[in-house]
């Protein structure tokens, strides 16, 4: 199984045939000098072995791809976590969400002011139609940012969240409860063989 820097050196490489990129990640693998080495620097070197300009491609990488990628792994981990999590843990990372939409939210205030501005400036041109261009173009402008200023902080903000520990400490007591029964069923009837025994004599 690949581990995520070999996924993010592939990544980088994808100007580069898929033989060629297959060959290159199973020499890192079997190599194991890639641990402390930038998943950068690692594709640089490679895409500069083939004669590939790197910082073009480097700057250019499918940048929204990676983005994305980011950003699934994050909605993943969630769910993962929530499935361990009790109500009350679930109920702290939803409001985070929560809050999370609220703040980009909030972003849009400084938009309206300049479009409301522009608008009034528009004021002295008797064409409406500038009206919904300007007014296009600044809430097209706050959903771009909006867009990444949610795929940049979401990952970030959620992808080392933990279990929390009510959930795991139940967990463990069910698993002694369950592991120390049959000791204590064997301690109970071995009691009561001896007391058995006993009345025998």
């Amino acid at each position: 199984m690949m581990d995520d820097k070999l996924e993010e050196v592939k990544k980088y490489l994808n100007v580069l045939s898929n033989e060629i990129v297959e060959k290159e990640i199973n020499e890192l693998r079997l190599s194991n000098s890639y641990d402390n080495v930038d998943a950068k620097f690692l594709a640089d070197s490679i895409l500069k072995k083939y004669g590939v300009n790197s910082d073009v491609v480097l700057k250019k990488e499918v940048f929204f791809k990676r983005k994305f990628n980011d950003l699934g792994k994050a909605f993943n981990h969630i769910i993962d976590i929530m499935g361990k999590n009790d109500f009350k843990a679930n109920l702290k990372i939803i409001l985070d969400i929560i809050v999370l939409l609220l703040f980009i939210s909030l972003c849009k205030i400084p938009f309206i002011v300049v479009r409301n501005l522009g608008e009034g400036l528009l004021g002295v041109i008797n064409f409406s139609f500038a009206y919904d261009i300007w007014a296009f173009f600044i809430e097209l402008v706050y959903i771009v940012i909006a867009v990444m200023i949610f795929i940049n902080v979401f990952p970030k903000w959620f992808k080392n969240l933990k279990p929390s520990n009510n959930k795991v400490k139940e967990e463990k007591k069910v698993l002694n409860d369950v592991v120390n029964e049959p000791q204590k069923m064997g301690n109970d009837l071995e009691s009561v063989v001896i007391n058995d025994d006993k009345n025998n004599e």
